[in-house]
């Protein structure tokens, strides 16, 4: 199992990915949904696999250049799960803590935000291309690679609108 190339959330935000032999993750981020358009830089570390199944964590910080009143212009996320080859293709499963940054300190009690991803991989090469795809384009990338796999529908879990804006 190598965790090296493309992947594609529920959301179909892009994760680029490059493992070394040491276990540590490089690679880039792009949000679909956020309010950061930018690829974003992303660095990890990996368990060795064990038991058909690797552990992993990464995180990606964010610029928002136009934040809200009360509201910082950076947010950092990061993300921790499994690795699994689940026939027919690789998954990621993790949870993730957005930190959002909050300019009074009273209100930092509301800065940190959790939820679930669901990664698929879509290529196993980290082509770089696709973090500035159109949604259509990313779109045709995961149903080739479904239909080339005999994947059915997709394992997304739903994320509320209002945690979406800032993922």
């Amino acid at each position: 199992m190598s965790l090296t190339g493309v992947w594609m959330n529920e959301l179909r935000s892009i994760l680029l990915l490059e493992e070394d032999e040491f276990g540590a993750l490089a690679g880039k981020f792009r949000s679909i949904v956020g309010r950061d358009p930018h690829v974003r830089i992303l660095t990890g570390r990996t368990s060795p696999i064990e038991n058909g199944k690797q552990m992993l964590g990464f995180a990606v910080q964010f610029q928002i250049e136009s934040p809200g009143p009360g509201y910082g212009h950076y947010s950092v996320c990061t993300w921790s799960g499994w690795a699994k080859e689940k026939a027919p293709n690789q998954a990621i499963t993790t949870h993730w803590l957005l930190t959002i940054s909050r300019l009074s300190e009273e209100d930092e009690w509301s800065s940190t935000a959790t939820g679930c991803d669901t990664f698929e991989k879509v290529l196993d090469s980290p082509e770089e291309k696709y973090l500035s795809a159109e949604r259509q384009v990313l779109e045709q990338l995961l149903a080739k690679c479904r239909q080339k796999t005999g994947a059915g529908a997709s394992r997304s879990k739903s994320i509320p609108a209002s945690e979406q804006e800032n993922h």
